[in-house]
């Protein structure tokens, strides 16, 4: 049969079809004749039977217990996902009201309900930011004209970004749009600065500290596009939204905002007398005297004292004494005496835990007493129950079927439940996934249903049960033995090299008292399996002296003991049949048979015990490759000290993977959620980002030591995120991390106005005294200061309101904030340190 089908360029296919001459209702094993080896004809009936059956299940997927097909839609790369999910719903409402009764169709999972979720989420944190950020400067400013520039800077400049974006072909994915949101405060920043410069000066010379503060803040958000790929995959859009945004704000704030201020006619406020006395300016002047008095006060104060103060500081952030090792490994005089002072039960019992907290700082608190992983939010917007079974092995898949039809028939009684969704995986795993209707969800029902189920499992018996779901406590009956605690993946090319490194390696943790069974499997579990079969432990020596190789022998096995051998397909009944072989034998026959029974290669009749023992073993049950390796995973429990086991394992690693073969890695598995070692790399990154500011701010003051002023508030910040992140008792994930690299950007920028500010005023005034000078800039640079750091604090706030802690945004946006705010006291009190020489009254 052929047909003609236009593709794609005009291309025309010709389709074929291979068909059958006989008759298309039935398979006739007689019409096919074999020759034999004497040359003799034999018809196929006369070696074969052929039955006509259904294929066997190899799992079972069912709603509400009736049978269910499911269907995947998967949406092309450039689809609009959500307007695609309306499109597929509408069409099943139609599909429905087509169908005979009985029948029904379910939306079993839905990623659009995500994503339409997290854009409504970033859509009411952008409304709230700059309502928040609108009210703050309204609030201060409280000038009609100032807020119009304000709200017309952040429009002009959000619809040049929005251009730019469609230039260099960023996706508007979930972490683009949280971006924009975060780089709100950022450009409202430079507009601030910038006006408040303009009205008092009426130049545009601020301009050029602008513009040093956006390339460190652009700097510091570069090095997430040298970060390892699974966190650069998901913020190197991030990245560039934010990185465009304050490019673009550099450009509205030098030739735009000017404009707008002489078009609107924005003035510095003046001044307007009030009876009440607080607000007059007579008042208001010796407020900021006396202020700049104690200010320089408090400068000569610690000048003088400069050593002490810097002590202080740096105890405040910490020293890693704390991190020290307990003993050192080698030779020499100096191990020596290092493990002689070290090594010592009153050092440790006694002198270290009290040098640890006088010396370790908020470091300390931070290093030892913050969670490193990411929050884990249950999704609850809806309420699911979930009921696991588990058979033990040798189990059928009829059987498994059979258990869980019987908790279905239990289900189905209730009116309350909404839909179950059955999953029968194999013979040995089932779930069910239970949903309420809209009533019932925040009821007292999942819990009394919960309960029911429980007793309903202990009843049924026949397997192991768990039934997981709401926010109290789980239940499970299982009795299986844990697998183990302690984790090693082994990869490589050859799977049969895979193995035999892997028995290596088992026999060698083995060794160990403290370690009584090593399991292996194709990934890791939390029980112990009690799964087992049959292997063939080859005699190869044997086998090399009969020439006969592993190929041969199990093809000489295969037709007296396979089962379903596909052997082609047929026609029948109008559809393509499966054609398939299974040995009589092989149903009838033991292990001695297996092992016995006499078999011709070659045309010398052999027998299995020749050159191979049948063995029964623990094995995995499928072949597993990662990144197009195979994969191998060991697990087993040590009896004793966990931190002892993870030495003893890191020191059997570290001998066994000398002695592996180029291609092939045994590798301890860290656990999942949180950061491996390999991932501590990132921190270095940091180091880039200093080099970035040195070099930009170098540039701006022609000084190599104001640069290394501004360097050193950025460690006074980081005290805000550790403390931070242990008296709220947070998580530190990567949103954290980001917050350290947000921080050497923003932090710094309040210092440079200041000593641009200051360089200017020294420049001017020549005979002026540096105090003086400097005090002179913080009164002329604080109130934009002010306005920048508590617009970018208010920013951050809406990325902390929701239902929980969400992870990667609440991290980042605490760790900003309390860096911020310590930031705050870093310029107040140990810039002019850092930044002046030593002053006499």
């Amino acid at each position: 049969i052929c047909s003609i089908e236009k593709g794609a360029e005009g291309r025309e296919w010709i389709r074929l079809v291979r068909t059958s001459t006989e008759k298309e209702m039935e398979f006739e094993p007689g019409a096919i004749q074999l020759q034999a080896e004497d040359g003799t004809m034999v018809t196929l009936d006369k070696l074969i039977k052929v039955r006509h059956v259904e294929e066997r299940p190899q799992s079972y997927y069912r709603i509400n217990g009736l049978n269910s097909v499911y269907l995947y839609i998967t949406a092309e790369e450039t689809a609009n996902q959500l307007n695609l999910s309306g499109e597929v719903k509408h069409l099943m409402g139609e599909l429905q009201q087509k169908m005979p009764p009985g029948y029904e169709v379910h939306i079993s999972y839905d990623a659009t309900e995500y994503i339409q979720k997290e854009l409504d989420k970033i859509y009411f944190r952008t409304g709230l930011t700059v309502l928040i950020l609108l009210l703050f400067v309204a609030l201060i400013t409280r000038n009609l004209r100032y807020l119009f520039l304000i709200v017309t800077s952040l429009a002009v400049n959000i619809s040049v970004a929005v251009i730019l974006y469609y230039a260099f072909g960023l996706e508007m994915q979930l972490y683009s749009l949280a971006g924009i949101t975060i780089s709100l405060n950022l450009v409202i920043d430079n507009t601030i600065v910038m006006t408040d410069h303009i009205l008092h000066r009426r130049n545009l010379k601020a301009f050029v500290s602008v513009l040093a503060a956006t390339l460190t803040t652009i700097g510091a958000l570069v090095i997430i596009f040298f970060l390892d790929e699974k966190i650069r995959l998901n913020l190197q859009d991030f990245a560039a939204v934010v990185i465009i945004n304050l490019a673009v704000s550099l450009f509205v704030a030098l030739f735009f905002v000017p404009s707008m201020i002489d078009k609107i006619g924005l003035e510095k406020k003046k001044r307007r007398k009030r009876r009440r006395f607080l607000l007059r300016p007579t008042f208001m002047k010796r407020l900021t005297v006396y202020f700049t008095r104690f200010y320089q006060g408090v400068i000569y104060y610690l000048c003088r004292f400069r050593v002490i103060a810097c002590l202080l500081l740096l105890l405040g952030f910490g020293l890693p004494v704390f991190m020290l090792p307990e003993k050192m490994e080698g030779e020499g005089k100096w191990v020596e005496y290092y493990n002689k002072v070290f090594d010592n039960p009153t050092f440790k019992d006694k002198v270290k835990p009290v040098i640890n907290k006088a010396l370790g700082g908020s470091l300390r608190l931070f290093a030892e007493k913050v969670y490193e992983g990411s929050y884990f939010n249950r999704d609850e917007g809806e309420v699911v129950l979930s009921v696991y079974a588990t058979l033990p092995n040798g189990s059928t898949l009829e059987q498994m079927n059979v258990l869980i039809k019987r908790m279905e028939t239990y289900l189905s009684d209730f009116k309350e439940i909404r839909q179950f969704q059955t999953y029968i995986y194999n013979a040995r795993q089932a779930n069910i996934q239970i949903y309420f209707t809209k009533e019932n969800q925040r009821s007292g029902f999942p819990y009394t249903l919960k309960a029911n189920i429980i007793s309903k499992a202990l009843t049924l018996g026949g397997g192991s049960w768990s039934v997981y779901g709401l926010q109290d406590q789980g239940f499970s009956n299982d009795v299986r033995e844990s697998a183990g605690s302690f984790r090693v993946k082994l990869y490589g090319y050859n799977y049969d090299e895979l193995s035999y490194w892997t028995e290596q390696l088992k026999e060698k943790l083995l060794l160990h008292r403290r370690i009584k069974e090593v399991t292996v499997n194709s990934e890791f579990s939390w029980w112990k399996d009690d799964y087992s079969e049959f292997y063939l432990d080859l005699d190869r020596l044997r086998m090399a002296k009969e020439h006969i190789t592993a190929t041969q022998l199990f093809a000489a096995l295969r037709p007296v003991f396979g089962r379903d051998i596909y052997c082609g397909n047929v026609l029948f009944d109008s559809q393509t049949e499966q054609l398939k072989l299974s040995s009589v034998q092989g149903q009838r026959y033991d292990v001695w048979g297996l092992v016995n029974i006499p078999f011709f290669i070659d045309g010398r009749s052999y027998k299995l015990a020749d050159f191979a023992t049948v063995r029964k073993g623990q094995s995995p049950q499928k072949v597993a490759k990662e990144n197009q390796q195979y994969r191998l995973c060991l697990q087993y429990e040590y009896i004793g000290s966990s931190e002892q086991g993870k030495k003893l394992l890191k020191k059997d690693l570290e001998e066994f993977n000398k002695i592996l073969p180029m291609g092939y890695t045994a590798e301890n598995e860290q656990d999942y959620w949180s950061w491996n070692k390999k991932d501590n790399k990132q921190y270095a990154l940091l180091l880039i980002v200093i080099a970035i500011i040195f070099f930009t701010t170098a540039i701006l003051f022609n000084s190599l030591k104001q640069p290394l002023a501004i360097i050193f508030v950025i460690p006074i910040s980081y005290i805000g995120v550790f403390l931070t992140f242990y008296l709220f008792g947070l998580n530190f994930d990567q949103g954290g991390f980001a917050s350290f690299v947000l921080l050497c950007g923003i932090t710094v920028n309040a210092s440079i106005y200041i000593l641009n500010e200051y360089n200017a005023i020294r420049k001017r005034y020549p005979l002026l005294l540096p105090v003086r000078a400097f005090t002179k800039a913080w009164n002329s640079k604080i109130l934009p200061i002010f306005l920048t750091v508590v617009s970018t604090i208010l920013g951050f706030i809406p990325f902390m309101v929701g239902d929980g802690k969400e992870a990667f945004w609440f991290p980042l946006a605490a760790g900003t904030i309390g860096g911020l705010v310590m930031s705050i006291l870093g310029i107040f009190l140990f810039l002019p340190i850092f930044s002046l020489k030593k002053q006499k009254r």
